[in-house]
Protein backbone atom coordinates (compact mmCIF):
# COMPACT_ATOMS: atom_id res chain seq x y z
CA UNK A 1 0.00 0.00 0.00
CA UNK A 2 1.10 3.53 -0.69
CA UNK A 3 1.74 6.31 1.80
CA UNK A 4 0.01 9.64 1.20
CA UNK A 5 0.62 13.01 2.85
CA UNK A 6 -2.41 15.30 2.77
CA UNK A 7 -1.82 18.96 3.64
CA UNK A 8 -4.95 20.95 4.48
CA UNK A 9 -5.55 24.67 4.03
CA UNK A 10 -5.45 25.20 7.81
CA UNK A 11 -1.78 24.08 7.87
CA UNK A 12 -2.31 20.61 9.34
CA UNK A 13 -1.09 17.52 7.54
CA UNK A 14 -1.98 13.83 7.70
CA UNK A 15 0.28 10.95 6.63
CA UNK A 16 -1.73 7.82 5.91
CA UNK A 17 -1.35 4.43 4.26
CA UNK A 18 -3.98 3.43 1.69
CA UNK A 19 -4.38 1.19 -1.34
CA UNK A 20 -6.34 3.68 -3.42
CA UNK A 21 -7.31 7.32 -3.64
CA UNK A 22 -10.61 8.37 -5.22
CA UNK A 23 -12.83 11.42 -5.41
CA UNK A 24 -16.43 12.28 -5.99
CA UNK A 25 -17.83 15.74 -6.75
CA UNK A 26 -17.05 17.05 -3.24
CA UNK A 27 -14.59 14.85 -1.33
CA UNK A 28 -11.30 12.96 -1.43
CA UNK A 29 -11.24 9.41 -0.06
CA UNK A 30 -8.32 7.17 0.84
CA UNK A 31 -9.33 3.51 1.10
CA UNK A 32 -7.94 0.05 1.83
CA UNK A 33 -9.33 -3.39 0.93
CA UNK A 34 -10.90 -5.36 3.78
CA UNK A 35 -12.60 -8.74 3.27
CA UNK A 36 -13.41 -8.09 -0.40
CA UNK A 37 -14.74 -4.57 0.17
CA UNK A 38 -13.21 -1.09 0.47
CA UNK A 39 -12.90 0.58 3.88
CA UNK A 40 -12.41 4.32 4.22
CA UNK A 41 -9.13 5.34 5.88
CA UNK A 42 -9.53 9.11 5.41
CA UNK A 43 -11.98 11.51 3.79
CA UNK A 44 -12.04 15.28 3.50
CA UNK A 45 -13.78 17.92 1.35
CA UNK A 46 -11.66 18.72 -1.71
CA UNK A 47 -12.03 22.45 -1.10
CA UNK A 48 -10.05 22.11 2.17
CA UNK A 49 -7.06 20.30 0.59
CA UNK A 50 -3.95 22.33 -0.20
CA UNK A 51 -1.63 19.57 -1.49
CA UNK A 52 -1.29 15.80 -1.79
CA UNK A 53 1.99 13.90 -1.92
CA UNK A 54 2.78 10.21 -2.39
CA UNK A 55 5.86 8.52 -0.97
CA UNK A 56 8.15 6.54 -3.26
CA UNK A 57 11.09 4.40 -2.20
CA UNK A 58 14.16 4.81 -4.40
CA UNK A 59 16.48 1.94 -5.41
CA UNK A 60 19.00 3.01 -2.75
CA UNK A 61 16.33 2.78 -0.03
CA UNK A 62 15.81 6.53 0.37
CA UNK A 63 12.29 7.90 0.32
CA UNK A 64 10.99 10.71 -1.87
CA UNK A 65 7.67 12.57 -1.60
CA UNK A 66 6.27 13.57 -5.00
CA UNK A 67 3.14 15.61 -5.80
CA UNK A 68 0.03 13.56 -6.45
CA UNK A 69 -2.90 14.91 -8.42
CA UNK A 70 -6.56 14.33 -7.65
CA UNK A 71 -8.07 11.54 -9.73
CA UNK A 72 -11.17 12.19 -11.83
CA UNK A 73 -14.42 11.68 -9.90
CA UNK A 74 -15.78 8.13 -9.94
CA UNK A 75 -18.68 7.96 -12.36
CA UNK A 76 -17.60 11.16 -14.10
CA UNK A 77 -19.51 14.38 -14.46
CA UNK A 78 -22.04 14.90 -17.21
CA UNK A 79 -22.60 18.29 -18.78
CA UNK A 80 -25.99 18.25 -20.48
Amino acid sequence: MAYYRIRLNDGTSHTLQAARMRTDARSLYLEEPVAGDWREVFSNPIIDIDAIQRRFTENDGSQTWLPEYLPAPVGGVRAW
